[in-house]
Order: structure tokens, then sequence, then C-alpha cells
């Protein structure tokens, strides 16, 4: 396998594109299969377009995001390309409308799009949907209940400069907003690894009465009051803060941590969330304590993917855009982690609207302030 990673910081979206797809080609040659990362503030068309003009035939799956991870960091502003070429490499690639109120359509029929004769036995399925939408975790139960486990599952929620007003999914076809695009790539190994770093505190609270994305009571009580009594009597205007440092979390099967955001408050004490919460579950307040528990985070798992691939040629990163907000000057901490494990193995990615990937081998969860890693390397 034959890895090319290029991005470019120039403002003109043509010249953006056109530098980055260069550069990612004269790496791995011409490829099998194309990632597309940008940011807000381009012609997302132009960019398209120019990056096929340069890939040729190759599949294409891509995305916005709040901004793209390189090699040499962060980057708020560019467009990155990651090119993946080798004998024995296939992909397929489809781009599905998210379907209001149908979030498990959307995702079989994004599932039965990706299966088309043959079908490969193992593979690696990436999945980018638009952050702003609904129900993307029982979109992502939609695309698992048609593909099933022999197929590892990754990707993230597109998003833009924190705006929360449009996002962008892409293939080789075209771009579009309110959708999801997505790949399966077989003829490589990935492995995926998926960590927070946040902690519980206090003791279990009931999500009791919940519409969509908004929680308006939790035990019993109305959202907020619940919320603020936990933190010592917060008052409204400290919400914003504190929302970043303590969001919910849910505990899974295996004892691990779900996150959901909180983002703003309505006007009957209400929370709305990034992502929705299910009525009747149990949660705990999470906290964060350090930029080094949220790189230690990056650490675990780094070191979880590695465990199943044994010689890494390159990293793919989806890293919540809060986690880069919360730590500041010290959001490189987390990239140096996993540079000191992967060395120097080229690394690319983008700070997403939510993340997709499992703890275990079940079905891709939906995650918030989450970090996943994706090693990829030879069969």
């Amino acid at each position: 396998m034959h890895v090319g990673v290029g991005y470019s910081l120039h403002p003109n979206s043509r010249e953006a594109a056109r530098k980055a797809a260069r550069l990612a080609i004269s790496r791995s040659g011409p490829p099998a299969i194309t990632f597309l990362f940008t940011t807000e503030g381009y012609n997302q068309e132009e960019v398209l377009e120019t990056v096929t003009a340069e890939t040729g035939t190759s599949k294409l799956v891509g995305a916005s995001g709040a901004g793209i991870i390189t090699p040499e960091g962060i980057k708020r502003h560019g467009v990155e390309v990651v090119t993946l070429a080798g004998e024995g490499i296939t992909a397929r690639t489809t781009l599905v409308e998210m379907l209001h109120g149908r979030a498990d359509e959307t995702g079989r029929k994004l599932a039965e799009r990706l299966l088309s004769e043959p079908t490969p036995e193992q593979g690696t399925v990436f999945v980018f949907p638009d952050g702003l939408a609904g129900n993307i975790a029982r979109m992502l139960r939609g695309v698992y209940d048609v593909l099933g486990s022999q197929f590892t599952y990754a990707g993230g929620g597109t998003g833009d400069n924190m705006r929360f007003f449009r996002t962008y999914q892409m293939t080789e076809t075209g771009v579009t907003s309110g959708a999801v695009a997505a790949a399966l790539v077989a003829g490589c190994s990935f492995a995926t690894g998926i960590s927070h770093g946040w902690e519980p505190f206090g003791s279990p609270l009931l999500i009791t009465k919940v519409k969509g994305k908004i929680v308006f009571e939790i035990d019993e009580q109305p959202a907020f009051q619940v919320y603020s009594s936990r933190l010592g009597g917060i008052t409204s205007e400290e919400f914003p803060d504190c929302a970043v440092r303590y969001p919910l979390g849910i505990p899974d099967s295996t004892g691990k941590f779900i996150i959901r955001d909180p983002l703003k408050l309505g006007a009957d004490d209400s929370i709305e969330f990034s992502t929705e919460v299910p009525c009747r579950t149990v949660a705990y307040l999470m906290r964060y304590t350090s930029p080094e528990s949220l790189s230690r985070a990056a650490r675990e798992a780094t070191v979880q993917a590695g465990k199943s691939v044994n010689f890494p040629q390159f990293a793919l990163i989806f890293n919540c855009v809060s986690r880069c907000l919360l730590m500041g000057e010290h959001a490189t901490r987390e990239l140096e982690a996993i540079r000191n494990i992967t060395g120097g193995v080229p690394m690319a990615g983008l700070l997403t609207f939510g993340e997709v990937g499992s703890y275990s081998s079940g079905p891709p969860l939906f995650h918030n302030k989450t970090l996943l890693i994706v090693l990829g390397g030879s069969k």
C-alpha cells in the first residue's frame, strides 16, 4: 500500500485543492480511494472538481469540518487530501440524503448502495453524516442492520466554523448538505481506537422527559434546575462555560461512557444537546480535569488501535472540535501523544461535530467530545 497526504492553506479554492491533491498523489501514485477534508471559506464545488481532476478515476469520500489535522498540527482553515493506492485495494462510495424522521431508513439505504457484487467479506466503512442532523445514532444502527459485524466502522459528523449553520458531505459524484457520505474500503487493514478522557462524578441521573435533542426533565425535575444544582447552583449565564466542561455520560454495556454534549438552554429550563439522549436512560455528569486527561485518552486510543495493526503506515484522526477549544494552546498535546506512539507515519484528519466508532466489535455509535483514530496498513 502507498499513502499520500497533502494539504494547503491557500485561500483560493482551486489553488488549495490542486496543491493538496498533487502533493498527495506524488507520494502515493494513482489512488484507489481519496479522502478529502475541507473547512469553511472555500467554494466546496470548486474544491471537489479540482481534486477529482487530479485523482482521475479514484473513488472519493469527503467532509467539511471545523479544522483539518495535519502532520504539522491543527489548521482551522485549509484543504487536505489523503490518497491510498495499491494492488487489491477497492472502494465503493455513496451519498445519501438524511431523510427527515426516517433515520433508520437512511442508514439502510446507504448500506444497500454500498453492497454491490461481489461484496467483500471484510472492510472498513467510513461514514460522514451531517453533524447538524438529527438521529445520527439511529442512522448508524440502520447501516449496521444491513452490513453487520464483519465490517469496521469509523468517521465523524461534518462541521463548520462553529456557526452551526451548514456543513458539507461529498463523494466523487458531487457535494451536498443535509446528507451522509460513505465509503466501503477493502483490500487493506484498518484498526480503530476511541477514547474521551472525561470522568464521571456524583450519583446517577435518570432522563425522564425528552423530545429529540431536547431534555426537558431529569429525575422528573426541570433539566437545568437539576444540572445547576449538581454544579453548585450555576446561573444561566454560567451555563455556556460549564456545558463545555460538564457534559453527560451514558454508560454502555461494557461500562464505558458515551458522551452527550449540552448546547443551549430553553426558556422552560430544558437543555438542548448536540445529539439525542434516550428517555429513561441513566446518565452521569462528566468532568474535564486537565489537558493531560485528554492527552492520555489520545494515547489510549492509539494503543488500542495499534494492537490490531502490526506495521501502521498512516493515521486518520477524527477529533471533536470542543476538545480543541477546551484545551486551547495545549491542543497539540493530543497529536504529540499520538505521534510518540506511531512514530513518523503520516497523519491527517478532521475536527468533527461528533465521532463514529465503537468500543468493541458491536454496532457503531455516535459520540461527542471524543477522539477516534484509525490506523491503516497493508493487509
